[in-house]
Parts: C-alpha cells; sequence; structure tokens
C-alpha cells in the first residue's frame, strides 16, 4: 500500500476543488438555463412547483454537474501525477511511429480521422452547388429543379459512399503493414527484468 506525501494530499485536493467548482458554475449555467425555459414555456406548472421542486432544479444540475467534473478531475490528477513518464512513453512512440510514415500516408491519416465531418461537409456542399447549378435553368419550374438538384446529390453521395469504402481498404492496408502491437503487460515485464539486470550487473561491480 502506498502512503501519500502530504504535498501530494494538497495536490490533490487543490484539483478536485478546482474542477469540482468548475464543474458547479457549468451546473449553474444549466440550472439558469433550464429554470428561465419552464418559467417562460411552463409559466403554470412553474407556479404550482413547491419550494422544494423549485430548489432541486437548482441544486442537481449544480450537484451533479460539479462531482463529475471533481471526480474527472482526480482521474486526471492521478495520470498526471503517476502515469506521466509512462504517457510520455507513449506519446513519443506514436511520434516516433507516425514520422516512420510516408507523407502520403500521414495525409491519408489526417482525412481518414475526419473523414465524417469531410464527408458530411462535402455532401452539404452537394446540396447547395446542385442547387445553384440547377436553378440557373429559367425553362425548368421549381419542382423540377428540386427533382434534379435530388438526382445530382444522390449522385454524389453514392460517390462519397464509394470513396469512404475505399478509404477503409486502404487503412486496413496500412494496418496490417505496421508491426503486431506489444501487449502493455509484456511491456512491462520487460522494463522490469531489464531493470533487474542492470540492478545485479550494478551489484557484481560493486
Amino acid at each position: 500500500m502506498k502512503i501519500l506525501s502530504d504535498e501530494e494530499k494538497n495536490a490533490h485536493w487543490n484539483a478536485v476543488l478546482y474542477e469540482g467548482a468548475k464543474g458547479c458554475a457549468v451546473g449553474a449555467g444549466i440550472a439558469f438555463g433550464l429554470v428561465t425555459y419552464i418559467k417562460k414555456r411552463h409559466a403554470v406548472n412553474y407556479g404550482r412547483m413547491s419550494a422544494s421542486v423549485k430548489s432541486a432544479l437548482w441544486a442537481m444540475p449544480v450537484i451533479t454537474v460539479g462531482a463529475f467534473y471533481a471526480d474527472d478531475g482526480s482521474v486526471k490528477f492521478d495520470e498526471e501525477w503517476h502515469r506521466s513518464s509512462y504517457l510520455k512513453q507513449k506519446e513519443e512512440e506514436e511520434m516516433k511511429k507516425w514520422n516512420d510514415l510516408a507523407w502520403s500516408d500521414q495525409l491519408f491519416y489526417k482525412v481518414n480521422n475526419n473523414k465524417y465531418s469531410l464527408i458530411v461537409g462535402a455532401w452539404a456542399a452537394s446540396l447547395y452547388g446542385s442547387w445553384k447549378v440547377v436553378n440557373r435553368d429559367k425553362f425548368m419550374s421549381a419542382s423540377q429543379k428540386a427533382v434534379q438538384a435530388r438526382v445530382y446529390a444522390q449522385a454524389i453521395t453514392v460517390v462519397l459512399l464509394l470513396g469512404t469504402i475505399l478509404m477503409s481498404l486502404h487503412e486496413q492496408e496500412l494496418r496490417k503493414r505496421e508491426p503486431e502491437a506489444v501487449p502493455e503487460w509484456k511491456k512491462y515485464l520487460q522494463e522490469q527484468s531489464e531493470k533487474k539486470k542492470e540492478q545485479e550487473a550494478h551489484a557484481s561491480t560493486n
């Protein structure tokens, strides 16, 4: 069992208090919006509520969000305090893997990681663009223009879906090229074994 130092206890307590205060502020904003909405949209029902219910409308969001933020702050503090070296090592490993990739693969991963937002944006732009193109025709009625624009948009949607499938296939190919990932428990055992050998070597020289 690890005994916490006073410094770590105080740092943890301050981190939890700070995140909890942020959560309470966010919760108060949510409660204000909720109460304002009920007052405007359901004024009669709000007037019939008892004082305890009205208090709960304010207290529950503040307590709930504050507790969530405080708990999340505790977890983040633990990661920064106890796992900073491990997380730094992981970041260095990821950065090395990234630097070893060809520029084309790096570009692909950037696009692939944002593919859904790009697809939605391209689809929305295709709808707008299709309508602008079709709307230039002065001889078609509004309903005919709508049908024509929908046809164009459907065609573009099919192209986007095919592009998504091709990206998924290419991602699978890239994954196959990557070396097999070493489990974390195996890495830990290897590190402990290396440390033990170093200690034994140091003891033998002394």
